[in-house]
């Protein structure tokens, strides 16, 4: 990878940018999961995180790429979003932050989870970095990479 990709946090200005960025690439793993997208849901929700300072913005070569959201918990951290525009996809940048976040854990002593939807080929990449499933449902897979 030529330049590892840079997160700054996300405001309130920055909600149009991320909804779109979840539409875009999870738009059709939600309809075909629940078989509806919801803007206005997922705005509501994206607001939630940029409130709660979970959300980054994920920048590559100065240009606003992705969104990231991790919720540091006392037991574990989440990896609750990685969205990256396709354009930026298949390039390392995720798993240079999957990475990046899974050292932070285990310097932390600290399971990293996620869920990730069935439908969604992303879970590859999470076996590919270590993650196991923990429990699954119909619509998502639980998964832990352990510290």
């Amino acid at each position: 990878m030529q330049t590892a990709p840079q997160l700054r946090p996300a405001s309130a200005g920055d909600a149009d940018f991320v909804t779109r960025v979840i539409e875009t690439t999870m738009r059709a793993h939600i309809e075909r999961t629940w078989g509806q997208f919801d803007a206005d849901e997922t705005r509501r929700r994206v607001l939630g995180n940029i409130e709660a300072r979970r959300c980054s913005i994920i920048r590559w070569k100065n240009e606003d790429i992705g969104v990231f959201t991790i919720a540091r918990e006392p037991t574990e951290i989440k990896l609750e979003q990685i969205f990256i525009l396709p354009p930026f996809q298949r390039k390392g940048l995720g798993t240079y932050l999957i990475r990046a976040v899974a050292a932070e854990a285990q310097a932390a002593d600290k399971p990293l989870t996620l869920r990730v939807l069935a439908v969604n080929p992303a879970r590859q990449l999470y076996e590919r970095e270590g993650f196991a499933v923990t429990e699954t449902t119909p619509e998502r897979i639980f998964m832990e990479r352990r510290a």
